[in-house]
Parts: structure tokens; sequence; C-alpha cells
């Protein structure tokens, strides 16, 4: 279940950055891949840095409602990330529609 959420997750994060990126006039393909890396980048602090030193030996042994809380919050951390790197990195880049018209 959480597989499937991740993965609609990720794809909606891959089009909006392709879209954005079009629409700055920037490089959609290479900005589509960096926002994925930050989304997965993002996903495995939260599980491995995070909820690993929170949770200490139930991060190994936990149950099922745990284990879907674990993987929910890793997904969100992962596309706040990639939505913090759009707004601070990809929003900068490229040239607004108003400046090239003069």
């Amino acid at each position: 279940m959480t597989a499937a959420l991740s993965m609609v997750v990720i794809l909606a994060i891959a089009v909006w950055f392709y879209q954005t990126a079009q629409r700055l006039s920037l490089p959609a393909v290479a900005w589509t891949i960096g926002g994925v890396v930050v989304y997965y980048g993002g996903f495995l602090f939260w599980m491995q840095v995070v909820l690993r030193s929170v949770l200490g030996e139930s991060f190994h042994t936990h149950g099922f409602w745990l284990g879907i809380g674990m993987d929910v919050t890793a997904i969100l951390a992962g596309a706040v990330c990639a939505a913090l790197f759009r707004y601070w990195v990809m929003m900068k880049k490229g040239r607004k529609p108003f400046e090239t018209s003069f």
C-alpha cells in the first residue's frame, strides 16, 4: 500500500518539476531528475537518520501500524524536501517571461 502511495507521490513530483522547468525555460529532464533525487534524499534521511535514531530497536522490530506510520512520514518528508528545493532553488533559476520580452 505505501509503495503505491510513494509511486504516486514521486510521479506527481516528477510531473510538477517537469512542467515548472518548461515554464521557466530550464532543461526539463535534468530538473525532473533533480527533483526525484531530492525526494529520495529526504525520504532516506528521514528513514535512516531520524527514525532509526528515534525508534532504536523498534526500527527493526516494529508492528504493522508503526511500519505504515514510518513509511507515510518518510513519504511526507521527501515531498517536503522536494517542494522546498523547488521553491528555494528551481524558482530562482531561469528567466521569467517578463525579463525576456524587452
